[in-house]
């Protein structure tokens, strides 16, 4: 998934919590976030140093994407097979590094509580933790 496809999928599903989101989808969307929250904050700044107090392309920026980046992050951590409640960890001390930590790590293979994988990946026979894979043993009765 390109850039271009990641803002329209995260934009399109601004309310959407349910579900899953690939890796790309999620880092793709942030790097343009946090990119035009840079371009916003530097344009902010550089209009007050010529005397025109212009606050509002910050705001607008992120009153317009930030339910899209929330939604996306629920998403991301569905991904895994974790809770939506945990995007709360953002608010405390380093939590923001811990889902940043979350947000790095692999999907969970094949289908999960929250839907199918994004990345069209079936689900490994046998018991699976983590990466590692236990060989599904049948009985011959």
């Amino acid at each position: 998934m390109g850039p271009v496809a990641a803002l329209r999928s995260c934009l399109s599903k601004s309310f959407q919590w349910r579900g899953r989101a690939a890796r790309a989808e999620f880092w793709w969307f942030f790097v343009i976030f946090y990119g035009g929250l840079i371009v916003t904050a530097i344009y902010t700044i550089l209009s007050v140093e010529s005397g025109d107090d212009v606050l509002w392309p910050p705001v607008v920026f992120l009153l317009g994407l930030f339910p899209a980046s929330l939604a996306v992050m629920a998403r991301r951590l569905h991904d895994k097979g974790l809770t939506t409640w945990l995007v709360l960890l953002g608010v405390v001390p380093f939590g923001q590094l811990a889902l940043l930590i979350l947000a790095v790590l692999p999907g969970d293979e094949g289908p999960n509580g929250y839907g199918d994988d994004p990345l069209g990946r079936a689900k490994p026979e046998g018991l699976t933790y983590g990466s590692s894979r236990v060989p599904l043993v049948r009985d011959n009765d």
